[in-house]
Parts: C-alpha cells; sequence; structure tokens
C-alpha cells in the first residue's frame, strides 16, 4: 500500500462526491489539508483487518473494495462490495475497538482518508466542518446498522422455518455425519434432496 497525500487534490474532485453535499466551496477548500490520498491494489493485502486497528474513514474516489468477514482460514463471506462515492470505515471514527470486518481492494482504488488524528485537528480548526463530517459518518453508520438488522431478522425467520421444518435431506446428513463425521459443507454434496 501507498499512502501518500496528493497537492494536486482539488476541489473539483470533492463537488460531485455525494459525501459532500452541503458544503460550500470555501469550505471543501479548507477541508484539502485534512484529507489524504491512499491507492491500494488486491495484492497489497487488508485496507482494514479485524486486527488491524487503521483509523479513520476512507471515501472511494475511484475503483472497489470488498468488506468480507473471514469464516475460516480459507473462507470468507462478502458482506458488501463499495465503488466510487461508499466510505468506509466510519465506526472508527467513533471508538478505539476492532475492525468488526475486513476490507480488501478488489482492483486498483484510489481513497480520500480523513485519519482520526487529522479529524481531531479538524475539531479545533474547522469545528463546523468537523461536525458535517461527524454527522456524515454517522448516517452511514446508521443505515448499515439498519441494514444488519434486517439481515438478523431475516436470518431469524429462515433459521427458525429450517429448526421447524428441515427439509428431508438435513435428517439424511445427520444420520450420516454420526457415523461418517461429516460437516455442514458436505450437506448438499453428500445428501442432496431427491
Amino acid at each position: 500500500m501507498n499512502d501518500a497525500t496528493e497537492s494536486s487534490l482539488q476541489v473539483e474532485e470533492l463537488v460531485p462526491l455525494e459525501f459532500f453535499d452541503g458544503y460550500s466551496l470555501e469550505e471543501l477548500r479548507d477541508l484539502i489539508p485534512y484529507l489524504e490520498v491512499c491507492h491500494y491494489c488486491a495484492e497489497d493485502g487488508p485496507i482494514f483487518g479485524e486486527d488491524l486497528r487503521r483509523k479513520g474513514i476512507q471515501l472511494i474516489l475511484e475503483g472497489e473494495v470488498q468488506i468480507v468477514k473471514e469464516v475460516s482460514d480459507e473462507a470468507m463471506i462478502v458482506l458488501a462490495t463499495c465503488r466510487r462515492g461508499d466510505i468506509i470505515g466510519e465506526a472508527s471514527m467513533f471508538d478505539e475497538g476492532p475492525h468488526t470486518a475486513s476490507v480488501r481492494a478488489t482492483e486498483p482504488t484510489r481513497t480520500l482518508a480523513i485519519t482520526r488524528t487529522a479529524y481531531f485537528a479538524m475539531v479545533n480548526d474547522a469545528p463546523a466542518i468537523a461536525v458535517k463530517i461527524a454527522n456524515r459518518a454517522a448516517q452511514v453508520l446508521s443505515d448499515r446498522l439498519r441494514q444488519a438488522n434486517e439481515a438478523v431478522l431475516t436470518y431469524a425467520i429462515w433459521s427458525r422455518s429450517l429448526r421447524n421444518n428441515p427439509p428431508p435431506s438435513f435428517w439424511r446428513w445427520s444420520a450420516l455425519s454420526e457415523t461418517q463425521n461429516l460437516t455442514l459443507r458436505d450437506l448438499d454434496k453428500e445428501c442432496p434432496d431427491p
């Protein structure tokens, strides 16, 4: 990864981004010194990881990233794909806890970062802009929490349905698992529904 501030960042690049809706041109000019332009490639490893403590918001200027949750050494679940205009790392603006998922570039990606250090400097130097940044980060965090709640509800309904009326393959798998030491991943392979 190559984190390098680009002095050539122009206000014109910020204007079309929804994240900066409601900012005046003067506010955007005042914001530029607090922004860091970062570059990532897929082979660089995670931008954020569950074990990494990189803090601050990143706004995607170009490229694509995936938010993933690792479920084993070999497997991960893609929770979301983010592109131009999306933000990542918004929760880290508010606490020192570890990241809850990993973020990986899937193609060359350029982001604007506002680190916690830069944000707290902005709170002192330009508090009105800092409030706008915090409000937008809180809005994104709230939207993602709402989506997570909906996903949990869907999972709970699905889980209850399966518990009350499992498919016939479950019973065949259950019997086989006791004698052949099968795992859930073997369910469809060993016991397809008729």
